[in-house]
């Protein structure tokens, strides 16, 4: 079984897809693939305007709700952790010649997501986010300090790995 944590990004992709309902039919059905929650990713998708329109819908309440509908009660708490190795995750970045600052970028919470699948061994994170959690300097720098301080090293999917596993 795979245990997958998907950047909140993810949720945003998914919920524009055409056949939205039948993906997410397909993803919770697959008892080879687990999505987990994170209470960061979902302070993210709770900052989505109130007044962000899919159609008639609430933007923020239709990714919520696919939040809540894929994870299905596996969610992960954020912890001091999670925190130091999202924060030596970040100092390998920099040290690698990664130029995105902590604070400003939301590079914070991309690192705390890895931090977290590497901290509870999940398989696999799935972003499309090129510039900071994907970023050539950012996957050097997980694999750097995970080889060099032992910890587990997830996968890393794009959403384009999603949608070739699942058809659409």
């Amino acid at each position: 079984m795979l245990r997958v944590i998907f950047d909140t990004n993810i949720y945003g992709k998914l919920i524009e897809e055409e056949k939205f309902e039948h993906i997410v039919t397909k993803i919770k059905d697959d008892a080879q693939f687990k999505v987990y929650g994170f209470q960061p990713i979902r302070k993210e998708l709770r900052d989505v305007p109130k007044e962000s329109k899919l159609g008639r819908l609430s933007r923020r309440n239709v990714v919520l709700s696919l939040y809540d509908q894929l994870t299905q009660g596996r969610y992960f708490q954020d912890s001091l952790n999670i925190r130091r190795i999202a924060m030596k995750f970040y100092s390998t970045y920099r040290e690698l010649g990664g130029i995105r600052n902590w604070d400003k970028t939301n590079i914070d919470v991309d690192f705390t997501i890895v931090a977290c699948a590497s901290f509870y061994h999940l398989d696999i994170v799935i972003s499309d986010d090129q510039k900071t959690l994907l970023s050539k300097p950012a996957l050097k720098a997980y694999k750097h300090f995970c080889i060099k301080d032992g910890l587990w090293n997830p996968n890393f999917w794009r959403y384009s790995d999603l949608r070739i596993r699942y058809n659409f």
